[in-house]
């Protein structure tokens, strides 16, 4: 998330700080994949998935149910319209219960199909007080919006649900010749508040709610996890790779101290900074790097414990290419084959591998031995 750092309890309220926090809300990069690890990591993502699948085999059902018995306007046009939304509706469900969780792109693509179904279902009424009536329902793509996608997307959707309440407010005031204009434009504001003011507002806090819950679970500095953060990490690594053996890196920076008083604290936290993006870029993507605390750094990952030794050379070896301060470090490496290994078990053994490592010298690399 561009733009958006500190802790807002120490943020003093004010226009100017509100009208920052609104831009800063506004240009945030999309952190779609990060929610859906948020609910990955916590065993609720297949739940949602199915649940937004019966939606969709619902109000496909009931579309397939108007087709045949139109509840309102009958004709062919009619019938022809809830034919293609029950199909429609039907195949958006099977598409979330078969095929895994969307891309961003497709996920932005199924929003648009079902605001376009969910619309067409209200108009195939032929009656504007029943049309008006169904549209809360695009508040489920609203609401599927707040919580995956970004403030542009919530601004097309709501553009999209502006169009169709004014133009089924214009169709009722100018079918209801009595207290037609203001039956439409009472019911036309009560449905544009709910997706104008409240879903918007709604996303704007839950954004400053995900602010401060990634910043729990992240090195400030680093923007590595910390170690809050470790079993949270933990859980998507093992569902990635579940039964590869486990393998724990504790790297600690050789003379570190020396940096800091020798150089100064900013120094020292380039040296960091420089460590931490050294590390990250030498070890697979779905590797967890923890800034351990202080100087020490820890890699946990699921690879072949034949591989992690290489792995931790190429790490030592990255972190001592030539910078202004050079450093270098010393890493534990502690690898374990056995099923359902405790971390903190292999943890502690790459902790002991670390010290052996700093007493032969630094800049250097102890093997634990293996844990089966």
């Amino acid at each position: 998330m561009t733009g958006f750092t500190g802790n807002l309890e120490n943020v003093p309220v004010g226009d100017g700080v509100v009208m920052r926090l609104l831009l800063q809300w506004w240009r945030q990069r999309d952190e779609y994949q990060w929610r859906i690890e948020f609910l990955r990591s916590r065993g609720l993502l297949p739940i949602l998935r199915y649940l937004i699948a019966a939606i969709g085999t619902t109000m496909g059902a009931l579309a397939a149910l108007n087709a045949v018995a139109p509840p309102a306007a009958d004709g062919t046009l009619i019938r022809v319209g809830w034919a293609v939304v029950a199909v429609g509706s039907l195949a958006w469900g099977v598409r979330w219960a078969v095929l895994p969780w969307p891309s961003p792109r497709e996920s932005a693509v199924l929003v648009v199909f079902v605001d376009v179904l969910m619309t067409l279902s209200a108009l195939l009424f032929g009656d504007p007080n029943l049309a008006m009536s169904g549209i809360p329902i695009l508040l489920c793509a609203g609401g599927y919006v707040v919580f995956f996608h970004g403030p542009r997307l919530h601004v097309a959707h709501i553009a999209w649900c502006t169009a169709a309440v004014v133009g089924i407010a214009v169709w009722l005031a100018m079918s209801t010749p009595e207290y037609g204009l203001q039956v439409a434009v009472s019911r036309a504001v009560i449905a544009l508040l709910v997706t104008v003011c409240i879903l918007p507002a709604l996303q704007f806090g839950f954004w400053l709610l995900q602010g401060s819950s990634k910043q729990s679970l992240t090195d400030p500095l680093t923007e590595l996890t910390n170690r809050r953060g470790l079993p949270v990490s933990m859980q998507r690594l093992n569902e990635a790779s579940p039964d590869a053996d486990l393998c724990a890196l504790l790297i600690d920076v050789d003379g570190f101290k020396g940096v800091n008083d020798t150089l100064g604290h900013a120094a020292g936290d380039e040296v960091l900074i420089r460590t931490a993006r050294r590390i990250r870029a030498s070890v697979r993507s779905d590797a967890v790097v923890v800034r351990w605390g202080g100087e020490e750094f820890l890699v946990v990952d699921r690879i072949r414990a034949d591989q992690a030794g290489a792995v931790a050379e190429r790490i030592r070896s990255a972190v001592a290419a030539p910078a202004q301060p050079a450093v270098t470090v010393s890493i534990g490496l502690a690898t374990s084959t056995r099923s359902g290994s405790d971390i903190g078990e292999v943890i502690t053994a790459a902790d002991a591998a670390m010290y052996e490592a700093k007493a032969r010298g630094g800049d250097r690399v102890a093997i634990a031995a293996e844990i089966c």
